[in-house]
């Protein structure tokens, strides 16, 4: 069963956003910076669905500590945010982030990739 981690501080955004994935996935949620870190390193989760504006740590500290914990090594990360700024896109992406969606984003269009992304599609 795939593990999957949903960090974003808006509670109706998680909410979508877990019940946009198959129930046969094992999804924790995180509502701030440092619960993702923390939670990601309890779990070792196989994907991360990331907020980039968070309060306490932004996203993109926590893909950066993500990518540096050898055991998240195999953890795909999908940054799932209202930022649609190509600098923005860029650090995403630079920072290791398999993927990068901007709000509003399609349903399917996020459980296609996140099916991708897990070897299953």
């Amino acid at each position: 069963m795939p593990k999957v981690l949903v960090a974003d501080d808006d509670s109706r955004m998680v909410r979508l956003l877990s019940m946009t994935l198959p129930a046969e996935y094992d999804v924790d949620q995180a509502g701030d910076g440092e619960e993702a870190v923390k939670k990601a390193e309890e779990m070792v989760p196989d994907l991360i669905l990331l907020d980039v504006n968070m309060p306490g740590l932004n996203g993109f500290e926590v893909l950066r500590r993500v990518k540096q914990m050898p055991a998240l090594a195999h953890t795909k990360v999908v940054m799932v945010t209202a930022r649609t700024d190509e600098a923005d896109r860029f650090l995403g992406t630079s920072l290791g982030a398999d993927e990068y969606l901007t709000k509003p984003f399609s349903p399917l269009m996020l459980l296609q990739r996140v099916t991708e992304l897990l070897g299953e599609g």
